[in-house]
């Protein structure tokens, strides 16, 4: 006969689970089968991240959303898009949580010096039938699983008076078991994949609009955003406000929370875009000697739908002397999707953190440029990056160690 089971999928029997069915006949021999099912590897905490809105301007505001088990503590963080492209085995997921538990298979009978195997039974003789002249010899499955092997591979251990073994035949020749002259492969169970999907919870939230500026300042480029302890209120939720860093990037956010009803829960990542249309980005190294020379380049990134003349410019200072390294223009033509790379070289004659200041605007003037008049952008007409160089002192550090001993009178 065939009849259906109803097995509720659950955290709890994540991430494998193994069912076995077995029935007894009259005969006391007992008939058995086992699969495998393959559980997503799931929390009972329900841990749902976003950010409001999804994209904004470098230094405006942000709202993170929170939905968790009521009284949770979340643990969240958001990092540059780079450092999690760098080492992406570091970034927390399901499969790496689930890979601290201890024991999540358990198969065959282990132990330390200790006979788990139970004892064989006497072998059975194999006889020859003859019949009407006619010899008949039996035949022996070698690879046929029995209940007692079904048992074993889940780990199992079973106190029966019942028949959970097939008899096994003793050979003609020397009376030792006929499956010791071949290799038992059992089939292997088969396994079938069950993934549970819940209702996605859409949060909305309503966040200030960044002001229009003429001008954006950027100085603060972090890899790690964010790196705190938010609580979730009795209700579920809880709100973040952050300021969006300088970086011109995407960055990665996610969040665990943990809690006395539910447990553990884990959020999928989550993103939010850094992005203006028409910025600036500057390339130089972390750190140079003092007297020593390096290019300094300043490339202008223009996506606007429209083209644009643009006027490049470092903040002259007493700290370092800077050099063109092509002819200065006034003014340079950039059409959508285009950029212009504009090179200096530097030689810092002063120690410690020096500062580098370098503008791009957008003229406010229609001329030319190229078979289109240029525009001026509604906003972000002037993009100023701010940039600091380590100058170290010249020369080979040298380290001196002064030895000393103090006598304590008692």
């Amino acid at each position: 006969g065939v009849f259906l089971l109803q097995l509720p999928v659950q955290a709890e029997i994540a991430p494998v689970a193994q069912v076995l069915v077995y029935t007894t006949a009259p005969t006391r021999e007992v008939i058995a089968d086992s699969t495998k099912f393959n559980v997503e590897k799931c929390f009972n905490n329900k841990v749902n991240l976003s950010f409001s809105p999804s994209e904004g301007l470098p230094s405006s505001d942000a709202h993170l959303l929170f939905r968790a088990s009521p009284n949770s503590l979340c643990a969240v963080s958001a990092v540059d898009k780079s450092v999690l492209l760098m080492k992406p085995e570091a970034d927390l997921s399901p499969s790496s949580v689930y890979s601290l538990v201890p024991v999540k298979d358990v198969h065959d009978y282990h132990g330390p010096d200790v006979l788990l195997e139970e004892p064989l039974e006497k072998c059975v003789p194999l006889k020859k039938i003859v019949l009407n002249g006619t010899t008949y010899s039996p035949v022996v499955e070698m690879n046929e699983e029995d209940t007692y092997s079904i048992l074993k591979e889940m780990g199992l251990k079973i106190f029966t008076n019942t028949k959970v073994r097939k008899p096994w035949y003793c050979s003609p020749e020397n009376h030792m078991p006929a499956a010791a002259h071949f290799a038992s492969n059992s089939a292997a169970p088969g396994v079938h994949v069950m993934r549970t999907s819940g209702k996605e919870t859409v949060l909305y939230a309503m966040v200030r609009t960044p002001e229009e500026v003429t001008e954006t300042v950027r100085k603060y480029f972090p890899e790690t955003w964010i790196w705190r302890l938010v609580s979730v209120s009795s209700e579920g939720n809880a709100d973040l406000d952050v300021t969006i860093p300088d970086t011109i990037t995407e960055w990665k956010a996610k969040a665990f929370c943990t809690s006395a009803d539910t447990g553990f829960g884990l959020s999928q990542t989550v993103s939010l875009r850094a992005f203006q249309p028409f910025f600036v980005e500057l390339t130089m190294p972390y750190s140079v000697v003092r007297g020593e020379s390096f290019t300094l380049k300043a490339t202008i990134f223009n996506y606007l739908t429209a083209c644009i003349k643009v006027r490049v410019t470092l903040a002259q200072s007493t700290h370092f002397v800077a050099t063109p390294v092509e002819k200065e223009e006034e003014s340079y033509c950039l059409c959508e999707n285009g950029r212009k790379t504009v090179s200096w070289l530097v030689s810092p004659n002063s120690l410690g953190q020096v500062e580098f200041s370098v503008s791009a605007e957008a003229l406010q003037h229609q001329q030319p440029c190229g078979n289109a008049i240029a525009e001026t952008p509604e906003k972000g007409r002037k993009d100023t990056v701010i940039r600091h160089l380590l100058v170290e002192p010249e020369g080979v550090e040298k380290e001196t160690v002064q030895n000393s001993v103090l006598c304590v009178k008692g």
